[in-house]
């Protein structure tokens, strides 16, 4: 009896260590996506320019990138320096937002990352660029939304702030949070 009871113990305490070292599972630190991680990509092209124009037949953006790696499974493009530009047909306003790495989900979404600059090229009396690290596009809504801190340069003023929503069709900029506005004057002759 003492040995059938040693046996047990023996295999329940080896089942114990099992169940708490867990040899089965993934390795640590490895999601369930990582089967994505390991999917090549379609095509990589270098200097590729994409541009997409409404039913009647007028250019609505362009995305330009040095390098963009495309992965049709998961619906996502990287690009490397993308450049995307605007065109508002209804007020002829253009916009220019570049950044140093983003990527493009299912041809709608446009996420961008580090060093982004928006620019409006339309001659404006009023807003001249944004600045931040972060920001999301919705190129079917036409908006742009980030959380990070944001910079805004118009003539005579600079403005600094947390987060934004802008709507490029209503020609709006919201701040999620005010931090200070600096205004200059310009010297008459």
């Amino acid at each position: 009896m003492n040995r059938q009871l040693s046996w047990i113990l023996a295999i329940l305490f080896i089942l114990g260590a099992l169940l708490i070292w867990r040899p089965f599972d993934s390795p640590e630190g490895e999601s369930d996506d990582a089967q994505f991680r390991e999917v090549p990509p379609d095509f990589i092209a270098e200097g590729l320019r994409t541009r997409v124009y409404n039913a009647e037949g007028e250019l609505i953006h362009r995305i330009n990138a040095t390098k963009m790696t495309h992965y049709s499974p998961i619906g996502l493009t990287e690009l490397m320096a993308p450049q995307y530009q605007v065109r508002m047909a209804q007020n002829q306003s253009e916009w220019q937002v570049v950044a140093e790495q983003g990527s493009f989900y299912d041809d709608k979404t446009l996420v961008l990352e580090r060093d982004i600059i928006i620019t409006h090229m339309t001659n404006s009396d009023y807003l001249e660029r944004v600045e931040t690290s972060y920001l999301t596009i919705d190129t079917l809504a036409e908006t742009m939304v980030t959380d990070e801190p944001v910079t805004i340069y118009g003539r005579n003023f600079l403005v600094r702030g947390n987060g934004m929503i802008a709507d490029l069709n209503a020609e709006t900029l919201e701040l999620n949070e005010h931090v200070q506005t600096t205004y200059t004057r310009t010297q008459q002759p």
